[in-house]
């Protein structure tokens, strides 16, 4: 879901989500929707979009290195390194503003 949501969500926790994701990738935001996805559905669902995202950008980067020896990667890695803290930034003012975000490239993973 790109842009504005009709749902309510805790927009803090999602907000605190994409800047843990910042230090953690995966596994903070991972255990914040963990913890907190059965309290509310629409903050759920925002939260799942966030570990998504450091899923889909953790399996980008995995695949850069792969491809280094072959100095593919060491072009594509920084490139995928900035969008990452890009849409991180851009994630964090949508959900401070209240709207669910689902940064480009990001793969469904966790349904």
């Amino acid at each position: 879901m790109n842009g504005e949501n009709a749902q309510v969500f805790d927009k803090s926790l999602v907000m605190v989500s994409f800047i843990v994701s910042a230090f953690t990738a995966v596994l903070g935001p991972l255990l914040i929707w963990v913890l907190k996805k059965d309290d509310d559905p629409a903050t759920g669902e925002a939260l799942r979009h966030v570990v998504n995202f450091g899923l889909s950008y953790t399996i980008y980067m995995f695949v850069a290195w792969l491809t280094s020896f072959i100095l593919i990667g060491l072009v594509i890695g920084p490139i995928i390194t900035v969008a990452f803290y890009i849409f991180l930034i851009m994630g964090a003012i949508k959900a401070n503003e209240g709207k669910v975000y689902k940064p480009p490239f990001t793969l469904d993973i966790i349904k």
